[in-house]
């Protein structure tokens, strides 16, 4: 469960055992759902704020983990990756300011269930490096699934309005993380945040030509699509 990288085979995308936890994890998220369906508004609220606590404990067991057995890599250990800003909006709802609140939020309401439900079906980091009953896989597929019930339940208790004020908080929100994620690359030898240097693990040809074409070009597209998925869950829900 705690094996290095390469001590045993890894589980590798859309083999039998990643086809079989997509499965598990979505009977999960349904159950979850099935069972809080009559969850309020402030029930709600209250839940996400224990999760920051049980998530931000999971990470920094992550980070210490991957320390402990010599891996530096800053794209190993540091916490900037786009579904990470889960793990920072999730402590924005402590606060007794619904402004500051919603800005949190923000980031569940327009990408908890896209992204995490893109990671459940493309697990591209944690499965194509560790067996599936590694704790790198379990969480990463935990963590995710926690993002897709959020989000679901966001709409459900109602807890934000869907409207171009959230939207603009959403901007700015990942905005902030992105500049952040952007500084490391510049400042590292070789990282990745957000993989807005390179496509590295992501299996999207478009996304390779363009990186091939114009390494700058390709960093702009990536933060405009992060940035443009908030208007796009907007329009499907609208």
């Amino acid at each position: 469960m705690f094996s290095r990288p390469g001590t045993y085979p890894a589980v590798g995308l859309f083999s039998t055992a990643h086809i079989i936890s997509i499965f598990v994890c979505l009977i999960l998220i349904g159950l979850a759902v099935f069972f809080t369906r009559k969850m309020t508004k402030e029930t709600y609220i209250k839940f996400l704020r224990i999760l920051a606590i049980v998530v931000t404990c999971l990470e920094l067991f992550k980070v210490i983990w991957t320390l402990s057995i010599g891996d530096t890599n800053v794209n190993a250990w540091v916490s900037l990756y786009f579904c990470s800003i889960f793990i920072y909006s999730l402590w924005f709802t402590y606060s007794k300011k619904q402004f500051v609140r919603e800005i949190g939020l923000s980031f569940i309401a327009f990408a908890g269930i896209v992204a995490g439900v893109v990671f459940i079906i493309s697990p591209s980091t944690s499965f194509n490096t560790y067996p599936i009953f590694h704790f790198q896989c379990l969480y990463s597929m935990l963590y995710h699934s926690l993002m897709v019930y959020s989000g679901i339940m966001l709409i459900k208790t109602k807890a934000v309005k869907y409207d171009l004020k959230l939207f603009y908080k959403y901007l700015i929100f990942c905005a902030i993380f992105m500049t952040l994620a952007i500084i490391v690359n510049v400042c590292t030898t070789n990282g990745n945040m957000m993989f807005f240097d390179n496509p590295g693990g992501l299996s999207i040809p478009i996304l390779v030509t363009i990186y091939n074409f114009s390494h700058v070009l390709y960093t702009i597209v990536m933060v405009l699509a992060h940035l443009l998925l908030g208007l796009v869950v907007l329009g499907a829900y609208k």
